[in-house]
């Protein structure tokens, strides 16, 4: 988040972070209590490597486990199946967990808005994720960032990025940002949400940080997944895979193969690596029970 501040603990308990093999990757929103909504270019290519979700986190650093936390494996990701990486067409995906999350003040999910809500031009909504301060130099922050922003018209998006190859905003995307730039989602916020209070005071996730054509820059808006396009899709899928799951959780279980032993973040020390004086994961996991 470019041009942001930092949140305050439990003010956004819908707010997952995804790890590939360890690797801090993208952000995802919580929907159920077993189901993220994520953006589907985090998922390119990547849908057999062993990814874990961090809840109820404010600080990305913080040695696990924190009380407030909850650490989850993806069981099953779903790509939306008209996803095209060029363009970032359809650039929205669910994922399963393992098991449920336990709700509590840091773990919450958001609403859903209804189908095909229409935006409204200037409505202000937040934006939040662990991704770059600055769109130059990989500068990551420690603490979740949050920052606000206004919705813009298509017409009025698709004016300002008239000329940039790529660049088509289509009906099931909308932008989001100042004219002049200065704050933005940027690389690493993908998949986390935009979100907007509703007059009853409850947030409603309306967005997915998807793509945009650097970071904060003037005219040149982020880019978001609009959620309201795809609820249909997304409550078929979630009530579907509950029929079929033998066969998926065997087709998924194929890499999470760990000869050693599995961080809870995900990353797979080599047996080389277990018991040999130094703590690696995280929680020094790979440090007890040696002789």
């Amino acid at each position: 988040i470019v041009g942001g501040g930092n949140a305050r603990l439990g003010a956004w308990p819908w707010q997952a972070a995804l790890y590939k093999e360890g690797e801090f990757q993208c952000g995802a929103t919580l929907i159920s209590d077993q189901w993220l909504l994520s953006a589907g270019h985090c998922f390119y290519r990547a849908q057999d490597d062993y990814w874990v979700a961090r809840l109820g986190t404010l600080r990305r650093g913080t040695k696990l486990p924190s009380p407030y936390e909850q650490l989850r494996p993806i069981s099953k990701i779903i790509l939306h199946p008209q996803y095209v990486d060029a363009g970032f067409i359809n650039d929205i995906s669910i994922l399963k967990m393992k098991y449920p999350v336990q709700f509590s003040n840091y773990v919450r999910p958001i609403c859903l808005p209804h189908p095909n809500t229409p935006l409204t031009d200037g409505t202000m909504c937040t934006v939040v994720g662990w991704g770059q301060l600055f769109e130059i130099g990989r500068v990551f922050p420690d603490t979740l960032q949050e920052v606000q922003l206004p919705i813009i018209s298509t017409a009025e998006c698709r004016k300002r990025t008239l000329f940039l190859p790529l660049y088509r905003v289509t009906e099931n995307m909308f932008c989001a940002g100042f004219e002049r730039g200065g704050r933005d989602a940027c690389l690493g916020d993908s998949g986390g949400p935009l979100m907007c209070q509703e007059p009853d005071g409850r947030w409603s996730l309306l967005g997915v940080t998807s793509n945009g054509y650097g970071c904060a820059r003037a005219n040149r808006p982020g880019v978001y997944t609009k959620v309201s396009n795809y609820i249909p899709w997304l409550y078929a899928n979630m009530v579907s895979t509950e029929y079929n799951m033998p066969k998926n959780e065997t087709q998924m279980s194929r890499q999470n193969v760990c000869n050693g032993h599995r961080c809870p973040l995900g990353e797979c020390l080599p047996k080389a690596r277990v018991c040999n004086g130094y703590m690696e994961c995280s929680d020094g996991s790979d440090e007890q029970g040696c002789w």
